[in-house]
Order: C-alpha cells, then structure tokens, then sequence
C-alpha cells in the first residue's frame, strides 16, 4: 500500500451559489455572536463570523496544506454546525426561555439552506482526501491488518505534540485547559456521528459497533455516560461544561477531525471507509489518554478529575479489539478484497487528520504562551502593503479569527485585550503596541475602552 498524490478532482459547485446560500445560513441571529467570549448555555447559539465569508473563495476547494487557514477555520464551523443540527441538542436547564432559539436552529428555513448546500460544503471541506490519499498495491485483509497494526504501534511509540507542549509550556495550567477545549469539541457530544451508523442490518459487524456504542453511553446509566465524566473532568478544572461553552476557542484541526466522522457517517457509501477510520480511533485512543494522564498528573497532582481518561486508557483496549477484529477485518471476510482499499482508505484519512490535531494544538499552546516574545518579533518584521483597519466597542460581539499568513496586530486608538486562549489571562494592549500574530493563530480583541481601532499589518514572508 502506497500513499501518492494526485491532482485536485474538479469542484463542480458553483462557488457563488454556495457562498450565498452558506452566507444566509449564517446571517441567522442565531449565529452573530455575545460579547463574552465564552457562550452561554444555550446550545443552538454560536459565532459563525458571516463577515468572513465575504472573504472566502469557494470555486477553489480546501487543500490539506490549508488546513489550519481562515478558509478552513471558517468552512468547518459552519459545517459543524450543519451536522449537529441533525441531532437532538437540549439545554440541562430546560427549554424555558429558548423556545424560539430551539425552533429557529431546527425550522424549516435553515433546514432548506443546509439540505441544499450541505454536499457542496462537505466537498469544499473534504475533496482533498480523494487526491491526498490512494491506496494501491495488494488489499487483502492480511494486508490490513498489517497496515493497522503497524500504524498503532507508530501511536503508541511516538510523541503526542500536543501533549509536549502542554509539559513545555511556562503556563502548564492554561496549555492544559487548551488541550481539554479541543477535546470538549467531540467529549461533549460523544459518539453522535456513530448513532447514524447503528441502523439497517449488516449483520454481526453491526452488533459490534453497537456494543461501543452502547459503551460510550454508559450501558443506559448517566452517570457513567462518557460525556457525563467528561463534564466532571471540566468542573474540576473549574471550567464551564455546557455544549460548546469554549465554540469560540476550537481550532479548525480539530473541527476538521470532528466532522470527518460526520461525513462518513451522513454517506452510507462511506460506511467502509468509516469502520476503517473507526478502528484506528478506537486503537490510538488507550495509549494517547495513558500518555495524557502521565502529563496532567504531572501539571495538576490529584487536582484534576481524570476519571474520563482512566476510562478510556481501559475500554479503549477493549474497544480497539472489537472495531479491528469484529468490524474491520470480519467485514473484510464477509465483504471480500474488494471492500479492503475503503477500509485502509479510512485509517488513512483518520491517521492524517489526528496529524493536523496535534500540529494545530501544540501551535496554539505554544503561541499563547510567548505572547511577550511575539510583542519583541513583531518589532522586527518586515510589512507590506495597506494594514485591514478593525473597529471595536466594549459592547462588540466577541469572535476569534485566524489568518494565511503572519500579521502584525497594532494598536491604532483605545485600549484592549488580545484573548488566545479559554482560561489564560488576556494580554492588555494600549495604543501603540504591537504583536506578531503567527499564521493559522486563533485569537480575538476585545475593546476594554469606549472604542479602540487595531490595525492587521501583513507580514513580508521574507522578513
């Protein structure tokens, strides 16, 4: 099995018509933000940040290069949001006061918009992986298993870049609760892409995953659901549990994971692809959650309520050997060699988009916790061309952005706040002050004066 690359298959979407109906989408009030930057329990609200589609060309689909852009961060957002409003999201507070949030995310009139352009997204989104990944050679199921097994064992040796640059980091503390954001994403509503699988009748395969399923929810008890002890995991660091309290701070590696499940979930001719993707999570997670429990131990001694990863270093192991050797390879058998490529296909896709998890936290982590170095490197760039001139209230709806490449964030007028992360403390800023804001960075401002400008400065790639 080899892994090549091919040219970018033809985006036969017409950008323009996607743009408008995906622009509609999101001028929803539902969706144009708080001033806070965490979201309140309310879990049909969320920021999709409508003014940065004006900036989004839609007649060039995503590359995998790109997956840490504005584009990316912006397309999958949206994305999100069109897959969970396909599941049964309720506050634990009750409906009181919501009603209307609640019939607006689930109405008629954005349920049209997503039905009519929630396949030109996934393609936008997702086309790369046709060209990025091929499988070619022999595909037999001795081959793989060969292929899965050795990719486990490249898990479980390697190093988690997330979780070094949480040890590294000078404030450990907030490099952790950046880890445990990017984690609230998918441990919040776990195993809903799965549910969409659990139907039909595809023999004994479908019992297996069935009994993952059913693990993850606990066997029927709440308390031992596995999104029930993720909150606890939260509360212990003092931090919010509520669906999508940190949407703001998600990263667009993550995201991206997170919705690759969904889309080999929402397309059954996917399904091979997703039993592939499924046993090679399922395999990785017991040593990646050991390792993680090793770090924070270490950050936060018994501080921490880490039952969630304690689960899950041990019914990952059984987990792991019910989706590779009752799923995987028994669909294999019962399938034939000619099922074997989806299935390597979707370990493929699932290894590389992990990747993209870790790259995408370690960098986060890591740019937060040296925003002092960054206010000294933002003295020495090079800028090119007319800075984006930004406007900002102390009543503004706070959003987070990224960009393509390095900017210099300036001070024009006023006073405010750089905010990189959920739980760090925002880095003050006063007129004049400048910092380098690294390509693929997520960050928001928020005005701690009447009004404040900044401007974004583009960096000089040579500089």
């Amino acid at each position: 099995m080899t892994i090549q690359e091919q040219r970018l298959p033809v985006f036969e979407s017409n950008g323009e018509a996607l743009r408008g109906r995906v622009a509609t989408y999101a001028a929803s009030e539902l969706f144009g933000g708080q001033p806070d930057p965490l979201h309140g329990p309310n879990p049909y609200r969320r920021t999709l940040v409508p003014e940065a589609l004006a900036e989004l060309d839609f007649d060039r689909p995503l590359a995998a290069r790109e997956f840490a852009t504005s584009r990316s961060l912006t397309a999958h957002r949206i994305l999100g949001t069109y897959y969970e409003s396909e599941t049964v999201l309720l506050p634990d507070q009750g409906l009181a006061g919501l009603r209307t949030d609640f019939a607006t995310f689930y109405g008629e009139d954005l349920r049209r918009i997503r039905e009519s352009s929630l396949s030109d997204l996934e393609r936008f989104a997702f086309g790369f992986l046709d060209s990025e990944v091929e499988v070619s050679g022999d595909c037999t199921a001795e081959v793989l298993d060969t292929y899965l097994r050795h990719l486990v064992d490249e898990a479980a040796n390697g190093e988690s870049a997330a979780l070094n640059a949480v040890a590294g980091a000078v404030n450990r503390p907030m490099a952790a609760d950046t880890y445990l954001v990017q984690l609230a994403l998918d441990g919040l509503t776990e195993a809903s892409a799965m549910s969409r699988n659990l139907g039909g009748a595809y023999g004994p395969e479908q019992s297996a995953l069935f009994k993952v399923f059913i693990d993850e929810f606990g066997y029927g008890a709440y308390e031992a659901k596995h999104t029930t002890i993720f909150t606890k995991m939260l509360r212990s660091r003092g931090m919010a549990s509520h669906v999508h309290a940190y949407w703001n701070f998600y990263l667009p590696g993550p995201i991206a994971i997170n919705n690759h499940y969904y889309l080999l979930s929402r397309d059954h001719s996917k399904f091979f692809r997703y039993a592939g993707a499924v046993a090679y999570a399922e395999a990785v997670f017991a040593p990646a959650f050991v390792k993680m429990i090793k770090v924070f131990r270490d950050v936060f001694g018994d501080d921490v309520d880490l039952h969630y990863c304690d689960e899950h270093a041990h019914i990952d192991e059984h987990h792991g050997r019910i989706t590779r050797e009752e799923i995987l390879l028994a669909l294999a058998e019962r399938h034939g060699d000619h099922v074997v490529p989806e299935l390597m296909r979707g370990i493929a896709e699932a290894r590389l988009l992990g990747g993209w998890f870790e790259d995408d936290t370690a960098a986060q982590i890591e740019w937060a916790d040296t925003i002092p170095a960054h206010r000294e490197r933002a003295a020495g760039r090079t800028l090119e061309g007319p800075p984006e001139r930004v406007e900002r209230t102390r009543k503004a709806m706070f959003s987070t952005r990224n960009h393509d490449r390095d900017m210099v964030l300036e001070i024009e007028h006023g006073e405010a706040e750089l905010v990189t992360s959920a739980t760090g403390t925002p880095e003050p800023l006063a007129k004049g002050d400048a910092v380098l804001v690294p390509a693929g960075r997520v960050y928001g401002v928020r005005s701690v004066s009447d009004s404040s400008v900044h401007l974004l400065h583009p960096v000089r790639d040579d500089s």
